[in-house]
């Protein structure tokens, strides 16, 4: 009898095992890929027969029979009953495993689309949606699938469903995916573009803004938006920057090198990204003076670190000088100057062979006096460059301008204007074309009242200036692209047109306008072109005109004065 039971228990566990061997045959031979659904869906249900308690097998029965009836749309018996045996095979295998997001998910999908036919569903789709949602972690694909679908049909969910489906989305861009954000994007669009959803769901994350912004802008959407966007991306990106100079004004003194240059050079790049966007949105959420400091304090911090770390004024990016020609107070120049000889880094005096031979360290230190208003001090140096004691290489030549433009402004500032025109000439037979050295000239003989050499001077000045109507050739800027237009100007505030022609879809193009690293204007350009008006530096200035949501065709830039206020 033992034996009969022994052997009746062994032939049972290998039925058992046997069904499970053809189980997982058949369901392995389901996957592939090249099967059609219906080929698929016999081999799941063999499977089935052969383990009714495996619930994988049931989850993919499920998914081949949803694409059978999403398939057959046009054939609505065999959709029915397809949508119906998906729904019937999904929820079997949540009995069998209640704690899959992912059978959660696929029934939630096949109730809404029985929904949509009027099929008897049972179970309102949304409850399970919310369950898949529950049970899966917030950066999972299920779990943004789930956001993107109840975004889909934003204007019929209930409002405690659009306050689920807000958190969801919410909670999906906090992962600051660039991809699921233009995903949700493209589905935003398409199913009204409610701005209110974006201004809830937006991570406070800078390139959320811009992607937002830059999708708005391809798609012809609001500008107003736009640009409060893009206001909002720099207004983060300067609390960061700041962060970042908060931290480095701790720890210098304590980690310098280059764990410190780092930061400051990221604090810089975060800084020189703005655009003050704010000036076209009618926000005020940078404070001007606030980022001039930041700057000024990122090319101190950079240049003092620099000296520290190498014990040498030798500064191949250029961060001490920089910083001495932002800084307009004389006292913090004196603190500067200060920190650098109280670590022997300038010579006595006395020692004028070799500052006169160091064309660039004569030059920083000129423009240190200068920045401290001790003119004297600087037309006494002026043996210090006699032709016969210097020979100037190709390098050192705009070193050697710029000293002789210091020299001729202090003798300006002093009054004595034709020693102030001397140097000027110098500097000038040292760089002819120098279109700041020519302005300088100007004002001396203005100064003079020499009307007949000042008019001399404005008509070299003139030829060398951008002409007032500069043709671009019939630029084409394709969508999304920029084009860069160099000016050489004189100075002070000017009125600029660009003329444009829209592309082939004949609509107002949106075009933005950057004028020396601030963006001027941006807009929907009406017919014939755009026009601002900006502040160009005295010699060469650089406008970047781009095409945002359609190519344009560049004509010309045309200058003038502005009207009289």
């Amino acid at each position: 009898m033992r034996k009969a039971v022994l052997t009746g228990a062994l032939a049972a566990l290998a039925l058992v095992q046997a069904s499970l061997y053809w189980n997982v045959h058949l369901s392995n031979a389901a996957g592939n890929g090249a099967l059609k659904p219906q080929d698929r869906v016999e081999l799941l249900e063999r499977a089935a027969s052969f383990d009714p308690w495996n619930d994988a097998t049931r989850f993919d029965l499920g998914l081949a029979l949803l694409e059978i009836g999403s398939e057959s749309l046009d054939r609505p018996e065999v959709r029915d009953a397809a949508l119906q045996g998906a729904a019937a095979n999904f929820m079997m295998a949540l009995r069998l495993n209640p704690g899959s997001a992912a059978v959660h998910f696929q029934l939630a999908q096949t109730l809404r689309q029985m929904g949509y036919l009027g099929l008897p569903a049972g179970i309102p789709y949304f409850d399970e949606y919310k369950k898949a949602a529950a049970l899966t972690g917030h950066n999972s694909q299920i779990f943004f699938e789930v956001g993107r679908v109840l975004l889909s049909r934003w204007e019929s969910l209930a409002p405690d469903e659009k306050a689920f489906a807000l958190d969801i989305l919410e909670k999906t861009l906090a992962g600051r995916d660039d991809g699921k954000l233009a995903s949700l994007l493209e589905v935003w669009y398409l199913h009204g573009h409610d701005y209110s959803i974006m201004d809830r769901i937006l991570p406070g994350d800078p390139g959320a803004y811009r992607g937002y912004a830059r999708f708005l802008g391809e798609k012809s959407l609001s500008l107003d938006i736009r640009l409060r966007a893009l206001a909002k991306a720099e207004f983060l990106d300067f609390g960061r920057a700041l962060s970042e100079l908060d931290r480095a004004r701790r720890d210098f003194g304590y980690f310098q090198g280059e764990d410190l240059t780092a930061r400051l050079s990221s604090c810089l790049k975060l800084l020189k990204g703005i655009r003050f966007y704010q000036s076209l949105s009618g926000q005020a959420l940078i404070d001007p003076g606030d980022y001039a400091r930041a700057v000024k304090t990122a090319y101190l911090l950079l240049a003092q670190n620099r000296i520290d770390t190498t014990r040498s004024l030798e500064d191949p990016e250029g961060y001490a000088e920089t910083y001495v020609a932002l800084e307009t107070e004389p006292l913090a120049v004196g603190e500067f100057e200060q920190f650098i000889r109280e670590r022997g880094l300038f010579e006595e005096e006395g020692d004028d062979s070799r500052r006169s031979r160091d064309l660039k360290l004569l030059a920083f230190r000129l423009e240190m006096d200068f920045k401290q208003n001790r003119y004297k001090d600087i037309t006494r140096a002026a043996g210090l460059i006699q032709d016969s004691t210097i020979v100037v290489s190709e390098k050192g030549r705009p070193y050697y301008v710029r000293v002789l433009q210091l020299m001729g402004d202090s003798f300006l500032k002093l009054d004595y204007m034709y020693e102030a025109e001397r140097y000027y000439r110098r500097a000038l037979d040292a760089e002819p074309g120098n279109v700041a050295t020519l302005g300088r000239i100007e004002k001396c003989y203005d100064r003079l009242n020499d009307d007949r050499q000042a008019a001399e001077v404005k008509k070299i000045l003139a030829a060398l200036l951008t002409p007032q109507e500069l043709d671009l050739g019939r630029r084409l800027v394709p969508k999304g692209h920029a084009y860069p237009v160099a000016l050489t100007c004189e100075g002070g505030s000017e009125v600029f047109h660009v003329e444009l022609e829209a592309g082939p879809e004949n609509r107002p193009p949106l075009v933005s306008a950057v004028f020396n690293d601030r963006v001027v204007w941006e807009g929907y350009a009406p017919e014939g072109g755009l026009s601002f008006r900006a502040e160009p530096r005295t010699g060469g200035n650089l406008l970047v005109l781009s095409a945002i949501n359609e190519p344009v065709t560049l004509l010309r830039v045309s200058r003038a004065l502005p009207p009289p206020d």
